[in-house]
């Protein structure tokens, strides 16, 4: 019988290939209930929740998206720790880079800013 043995290097046909890494700030998996607004021909109000948020953008998931290019502006809910009925609503305005539909699924990227301008508190009733 014979011991195959396997070598701590794996051949160069098996390495993967990445992609250059394109995102210029950190991303947080953070799932929070967001709604976005666009016009495209016409006032558009949606709601979804984000897969994951940086200070100059999101990702959010959504049985609707709009177009690729479109201007939007979302407001990411915060809910406030403990018991307390107050919530932040952080705003961004920015345009959508890309939308993926799987099944029924579907998100879309979101390129803008984050800023301390856009955190709006709100006592939730």
């Amino acid at each position: 019988m014979q011991t195959l043995l396997l070598a701590e290097r794996r051949p160069e046909r098996w390495s993967v290939a990445r992609r250059p890494e394109r995102r210029s700030a950190v991303r947080y998996k953070l799932q929070l209930p967001v709604i976005f607004h666009w016009n495209d021909g016409g006032e558009f109000t949606e709601g979804g929740f984000t897969y994951d948020v940086a200070l100059d953008g999101a990702l959010i998931c959504s049985a609707r998206c709009p177009p690729i290019g479109c201007d939007v502006r979302i407001e990411v809910l915060v809910p406030s720790p403990g018991n307390s009925s107050e919530q932040l609503r952080i705003q961004c305005a920015g345009k959508v880079t890309r939308a993926i539909s799987q099944g029924d699924s579907s998100s879309f990227g979101v390129k803008g800013v984050f800023d301390d301008d856009n955190i709006v508190r709100q006592i939730v009733m």
